[in-house]
């Protein structure tokens, strides 16, 4: 029997009747045998196979001698070439009485393909692992044959179900909880109509523990654009949703302590206390009113001020309240206040703006106290001192003794009543010192806690700390230190030789303390003290939320890094070397079949790790900069949406600092995202530019607008925290979108 006329392609000959073994010249050659030492035993292939093939080769053979065609992979142990994968199929001929006379066989060399096989296994067993150890689970879904392709071993770890339990048709809606079955039907028809969608949910963990998930899914679609294959990406965030929900609680108990403490104070103040809109009407009315005034606060709320102080003042009142809307000044004013019964009260009144968000005026508030009593006094004195200049002057020049004019003088001791004026007047000012005081704390606080809701990272925050206490207590040697970790209680002053500290947190073993260096006899005033605690109480709930997170994203960064530098170049080289062998034409069809779609399938794994590489750090953005940056964030977005991405940035020349350069990579990033979500745009147009001391980021779609997005479209998550990433890098954010004409939005920042 001769070769074929391949190297790898061998024929073999058993006559079971004599017993007999014959086999093609290549086969000789690889167990080093010669035509003299044929023939050979049946037996001696046996001999060839490595022994932990051993049970499948009999079992083979077994098969063959019963009369059945069949194939079998195995292993030979070969003197010369040591082991080598090899196919083997065999042939039964039956002679007249139908036994087995003879079996013919043809051997294969797989050793090759083998071992490209054993190696894209090995490596996607790393990957499997990496997947896993990452609490991220990949899946792939046929949409047209309706079944799961794949899917990661991490989904045990995410939901508790194996593998096996995932691919099941009703496993998503199985685990989902059951408020968020609207959602789970929203994903799959956007899913339906080929677009990528990003959703949080909540399921059911095996165990019965609720948790929360993150799924990706990015539809693929043929040349009719129809979708044929769901491909996803699925990440466990309960963690990150229970520290979100755990900032809210503590933050809203701390809204619900402050706002019972502001109501036990309203209630028992014997002074009026109101809130005016720019016409003077109540938007707000404190329960005293109805003690001072007589009416009770039902009736006074949506009435106007000028209702109930002299008509002959009302005019100076709403000129008054016209003129602090636009100075923006606290002003004390005094009027005659008419009370229900028909008497006339002078009230003393301090009106203190109330700035939003735009720096304008939207309200006053306005304390009164009852002054009546103290200006009936003042006339009082004053009458007397008068009634007693004009009984001096009268019995100076009137009174005879003994028939000749006589001159008599009368002293009075005043020393009382000048000492009692005095401190009636003192004691004024202390009230009215004090009552700006409280608005110019409470003011403080309010502007200091809406400004936190901006703060992206804990350098601004600590900035801003450090800003409200040095203008509050006009001191200026402060600063934030870190310590070795202390006994001292969270946000209580503690008084030192130099000045004062407070701790504001804890964190690895470090105490991390606000410490004013210099003496200041404000923090002998006790509300002030109580205001100083308060802010840094407002920083310590927020602290080591900062911390936690700032150590996630380089934890991510750097899984980022390992999975480009390692496991996705191993990829792409193990991806060239399979192209490189389904460039070798002795390959049969059947195997180049299987190997395209082992192929296809790498490259699928490629993409979806350049992805994921791509959204948990942007590709080398610090190294290569912004404009390399983006245009490969373009260049992956495209792949994944159905609009075009038009990039101009020829005008742009500044350099810039880390922060902004992050930040202006994570604005355009969300105005793509929304664009993919909701616009339906089929053009994007983004234009980077340096103008002066400025840079100017625009954005246009061509899509819907934000008029069919819902009323409350400029509230959500997305855009409000580019508002908020724009505001703390002190630039502005406008957003323009007339009715079905698209959407533009115009950032500017400064490049300082």
């Amino acid at each position: 029997m001769h070769s074929l006329g391949d190297e790898n392609v061998i024929t073999w000959s058993m006559d079971r009747e004599e017993n007999l073994l014959t086999m093609s010249n290549v086969l000789e050659e690889w167990v080093g045998c010669t035509s003299k030492a044929i023939p050979h035993s049946p037996d001696f292939l046996r001999e060839l196979v490595y022994v932990v093939d051993l049970n499948r080769y009999d079992a083979y053979m077994e098969r063959l001698n019963a009369g059945h065609i069949s194939s079998l992979e195995y292993r030979m142990q070969l003197p010369t070439e040591g082991l080598k994968w090899v196919q083997s199929i065999g042939t039964p001929i039956l002679n007249k009485e139908n036994k087995v006379c003879r079996i013919d066989g043809v051997m294969l060399d797989i050793t090759e393909q083998k071992m490209v096989q054993i190696q894209l296994e090995s490596t996607f067993s790393l990957y499997q692992q990496m997947f896993s150890n990452l609490d991220v689970a990949i899946w792939s879904y046929d949409y047209v044959a309706k079944k799961v392709l794949f899917i990661s071993d991490a989904v045990l770890n995410i939901t508790g179900y194996s593998v096996e339990q995932a691919k099941e048709d009703d496993f998503w809606f199985r685990i989902a909880h059951k408020e968020e079955d609207p959602l789970i039907q929203e994903i799959l028809s956007t899913a339906r109509q080929g677009i990528p969608k990003l959703s949080e949910y909540q399921i059911i963990h095996a165990s019965g523990e609720p948790r929360w998930i993150q799924v990706r899914i990015i539809p693929s679609l043929d040349e009719s654009q129809a979708v044929v294959r769901l491909d996803g990406i699925m990440a466990d965030i309960t963690e990150r949703k229970l520290m979100d929900i755990t900032s809210t609680v503590e933050v809203e108990n701390k809204l619900v302590q402050r706002e019972a403490e502001y109501k036990l104070i309203i209630n028992n103040m014997k002074d009026m206390m109101g809130v005016l809109d720019q016409k003077g009407n109540f938007i707000v009315a404190s329960p005293s009113c109805e003690t001072l005034i007589g009416i009770p606060v039902g009736l006074i709320k949506d009435t106007t001020i000028l209702e109930y102080i002299d008509p002959d003042e009302q005019e100076i009142l709403r000129e008054q309240i016209s003129n602090i809307f636009r100075t923006k000044a606290s002003k004390m004013f005094y009027n005659h206040f008419i009370h229900s019964k028909g008497y006339i009260l002078n009230l003393e009144c301090l009106a203190t703006p109330v700035l939003g968000e735009d720096g304008e005026v939207v309200s006053i508030v306005i304390v009164a106290r009852d002054i009546t009593k103290r200006v009936q006094m003042e006339r009082e004195l004053r009458e007397s001192e008068e009634f007693n200049q004009q009984l001096i002057e009268v019995t100076a020049s009137s009174i005879l003794y003994k028939g000749k004019v006589a001159c008599i003088s009368i002293f009075r001791d005043i020393s009382d009543r000048i000492k009692a004026e005095e401190d009636r007047q003192h004691a004024e000012q202390i009230i009215r010192e004090s009552e700006e005081r409280y608005f110019r704390l409470q003011m403080s606080l309010d502007q200091f806690s809406h400004d936190l809701f901006g703060v992206m990272k804990i350098s601004h925050m600590e900035q801003r700390l450090i800003r409200e206490v040095r203008d509050i207590l006009q001191v200026t040697n402060i600063n934030l230190i870190e310590v070795e970790s202390n006994y001292d209680k969270l946000c209580e002053i503690i008084e030192t030789e130099q000045g004062y500290s407070l701790k504001i947190g804890e964190f690895r073993g470090k105490s991390y303390l606000l410490s004013i260096n210099e003496k200041t006899s404000s923090l002998e005033i006790s509300s002030i003290r109580v205001w100083l605690e308060t802010i840094t109480r407002y920083v310590s709930v927020l602290f080591d939320h900062f911390l936690l997170i700032e150590d996630l994203i380089k934890d991510l960064e750097l899984a980022a890094q390992d999975l480009h530098d390692s496991a996705l170049q191993e990829q792409i080289i193990w991806y060239r070397k399979l192209d490189l062998l389904l460039g070798n034409k002795s390959i049969n069809a059947e195997l180049r079949e299987q190997l395209e779609q082992v192929a296809e399938g790498l490259l699928d794994v490629i993409y979806q790790l350049r992805i994921i590489c791509n959204e948990l750090r942007p590709p080398a953005l610090i190294n290569e900069g912004l404009i390399s940056s983006l245009e490969t964030l373009f260049e992956f977005t495209q792949l994944r949406t159905n609009y075009q991405v038009y990039f101009e940035s020829e005008a742009f020349t500044h350099k810039l600092d880390d922060e902004v350069l992050i930040g202006l990579y994570r604005i355009v990033q969300e105005l793509l995202a929304n664009a993919a979500k909701h616009s339906f745009a089929t053009e994007v147009h983004i234009t980077l530019a340096s103008e002066g001391k400025q840079i100017h980021l625009n954005y246009e779609d061509n899509g819907i607008g934000m008029s069919l997005l819902g009323e409350n479209s400029l509230k959500s998550m997305g855009i409000y925290g580019m508002k908020e990433r724009v505001r703390s890098m002190d630039g502005t954010i406008a957003f323009h979108s007339p009715e079905k004409k698209g959407l533009a939005v115009n950032i500017s920042i400064p490049a300082d």
